[in-house]
């Protein structure tokens, strides 16, 4: 099995944890997922927002996936996960019983998250910092692609307003 060491806090103390694609699996099924940086090392960032990127998603039966299937979409997708800003995202969808393993980019900024994630065609992103998922209007269909991209930008404004002000969406 492939072995992959990292870093992590725990209870407040840094220690060496091994991170395999064992333990991967029992984050998903533990947590609900992980996102790890395989530039970096870093697992589960505490800030930003993570949002996926569209054409980069595998889903699996979540009482079939197994770790040959994290290396394979690993190996497949490496030359797209270089950078410190890159993850491959995995976590599972509870509501199709699925995992899904995804190439996802951590962005500091609500409105550019949100942004990136309508345009990428995402029903959500990932807070980091307060745990959550934040749900996404559906992108525009219709019309030319600076129109998409306009309702895109004014829709991430106003949710990144209302997450701003009243924390809600």
């Amino acid at each position: 099995m492939d072995i992959l060491i990292v870093n992590i806090k725990i209870n407040n103390m840094a220690k060496a944890k091994t991170l395999n694609l064992k333990t991967v699996l029992e984050e998903i099924f533990l947590e609900g997922g992980i996102s790890y940086n395989i530039t970096t090392g870093e697992v589960n960032p505490k800030t930003g927002f993570m949002v996926s990127i569209l054409g980069f998603e595998k889903q699996y039966d979540a009482d079939k996936i197994s770790d040959n299937d994290i290396r394979d979409f690993i190996s497949t997708n490496a030359h797209n996960l270089w950078g410190e800003n890159r993850f491959i995202g995995a976590w599972l969808d509870k509501d199709t019983y699925k995992v899904v393993l995804d190439i996802s980019v951590n962005i500091t900024d609500v409105t550019n998250a949100c942004y990136t994630g309508i345009i990428n065609k995402q029903k959500c992103i990932y807070d980091c910092s307060n745990k959550r998922t934040i749900s996404l209007p559906s992108p525009q269909t219709a019309g030319t692609e600076v129109q998409k991209k306009a309702y895109a930008k004014m829709k991430a404004e106003q949710l990144a307003y209302l997450l701003e002000t009243t924390g809600v969406e």
